[in-house]
């Protein structure tokens, strides 16, 4: 009887907890203390729900590592918020296990590092959807599921990662926004019975997963979350009060995070728009003039990849496919163009426009980085081409080509490769660069200049694949 009573008085006791800590369950007290926190701090608000590492070293070791106890345990919707360099070590299965029928939706984000270890899963999800949101993230063991997925849904948001280990089992789907894989730059999402899971080559498992981060090109998009409100200003706000560190908190690019950007994202909402920034340019005296930007679009130096394109549109996406293409209609398996065409075979109902330069709306450099800036002609790239002196050449650890002009300045281009679908192929070993000029034989493709180890190459591409842009300066005001 007194076991049984025992027994009762524990249910609450476990029903209530949200979420634990090397076994200990949290109450309201906030501060959490624990001999396995080695530096740092972990609290606990159990108002919001909320657990905060702060820098925080939590190392788990038992001599029997099925003992089920986890660095972190959640049992109920919760969200964690990552601050510094947290890392979470066990020499047991799971660092972080959401393993309750209770908790139906949970977020790790911040502006930290979280590094996590463990012997089977380091992530383990159970009957609940997971979104990782803005930190950057390293695992040992991965993100899966030993079932069938039923349920558990994953979701990266502006995410940058490493991954080693599965990410597998995730009955509800695995999306990305701004972000993407970078590597395996074949690596595909494909459902099983098991839920989804992330393959590459011939249905294998990756030993390692990178995420990468896609910067929004919108001006005043502080979060990058698509979109200029009231949320980029506080994000202003917050690194401005020391909160952490952003990048693009620099709204006006005069290299300082201050009032003055809060007022560039305020005018920006009002209707106003954001200071023109300035970027670097260089004359390699070439007979035309032309005036060669110093690094691609979204990019913040000459070694950078910057933004993919599809040609045409302004904006990086995760997917570049056909079906996903901006100026092609597809149907019954088969694409034809609404814009941009010069072949009424190719049009859509025998479309066909004599467009054969994109307009400046569809002008990625020139949407991006204003009217001062454009796209490449062909003409331009062809000019590029046959009057520098180029060479193989790396640039802080990047490899590329560097351009020597007439006058003998450089311009250095990056291999970024080539986004097809979800996967970045060759990167590293080639490099395709847009003109604005459509190819002439074929109203599907337009001009690109390429770059390999061995050659330098005019070529055309299908309009609807990812590449980098480096833009030319129409003027000098």
């Amino acid at each position: 009887m007194r076991k049984l009573l025992f027994f009762i008085l524990l249910i609450p006791l476990f029903v209530s907890a949200q979420v634990s800590v090397c076994g200990v369950y949290l109450d309201e007290s906030g501060q959490v203390n624990s001999p396995y926190i080695k530096s740092g701090s972990v609290t606990w608000d159990a108002t919001s729900r909320t657990l905060t590492l702060d820098n925080a070293i939590v190392e788990y070791s038992s001599n029997n590592p099925q003992d089920g106890i986890r660095p972190i345990r959640i049992t109920n919707d919760a969200t964690i918020i990552v601050q510094g360099d947290c890392k979470l070590t066990t020499t047991g299965h799971v660092a972080i296990a959401i393993d309750s029928y209770s908790s139906k939706n949970v977020t790790i984000k911040g502006n930290g590092t979280l590094s996590t270890s463990s012997s089977w899963i380091d992530i383990f999800l159970v009957v609940a959807h997971l979104t990782i949101q803005e930190i950057t993230l390293n695992t040992v063991n991965g993100i899966s599921n030993n079932a069938e997925g039923n349920g558990v849904g994953l979701a990266f948001n502006n995410v940058q990662a490493t991954i080693k280990g599965d990410v597998a089992r995730i009955g509800d789907g695995i999306t990305f926004t701004n972000c993407a894989i970078t590597y395996p730059t074949d690596a595909y999402i494909e459902q099983t019975g098991y839920g989804y899971s992330i393959y590459y080559g011939n249905h294998q498992s990756p030993d390692k997963i990178i995420i990468s981060r896609i910067g929004s090109d919108i001006k005043g998009d502080v979060n990058n979350d698509g979109e200029v409100n009231i949320a980029d200003v506080n994000a202003v706000i917050d690194v401005v009060l020391g909160g952490g560190s952003n990048n693009g908190a620099d709204v006006n690019k005069d290299a300082e995070i201050n009032i003055a950007d809060i007022n560039a994202v305020i005018d920006i909402i009002l209707g106003g728009s954001a200071p023109t920034p300035n970027h670097e340019y260089v004359d390699l005296g070439l007979p035309s003039g032309t005036l060669w930007a110093t690094c691609n679009i979204g990019a913040s130096s000459p070694e950078q990849c910057g933004n993919y394109y599809a040609w045409g549109e302004t904006a990086p996406k995760v997917d570049y496919s056909l079906e996903n293409y901006k100026f092609y209609n597809f149907s019954d398996e088969m694409a034809t163009i609404t814009k941009y065409c010069i072949h009424s075979d190719y049009g859509y109902e025998g479309f066909t426009d004599d467009k054969t330069e994109l307009d400046p709306e569809d002008d990625a450099a020139y949407v991006n980085w204003g009217p001062q800036w454009r796209m490449p002609t062909y003409e331009q790239l062809a000019e590029l081409k046959s009057q520098c002196t180029w060479k193989s050449s790396t640039l802080n650890g990047v490899k590329g080509r560097m351009a020597t002009g007439p006058n003998g300045n450089t311009i250095f281009f990056p291999f970024p490769g080539i986004r097809s679908e979800e996967s970045l192929l060759r990167v590293g070993t080639h490099g395709n660069y847009w003109s604005r000029t459509l190819y002439s034989d074929n109203s599907m493709s337009a001009f690109e200049l390429g770059f390999t180890t061995a050659s330098v190459y005019g070529h055309n591409t299908p309009r609807f694949y990812g590449l980098p842009v480096r833009a030319v300066r129409v003027s000098q005001n």
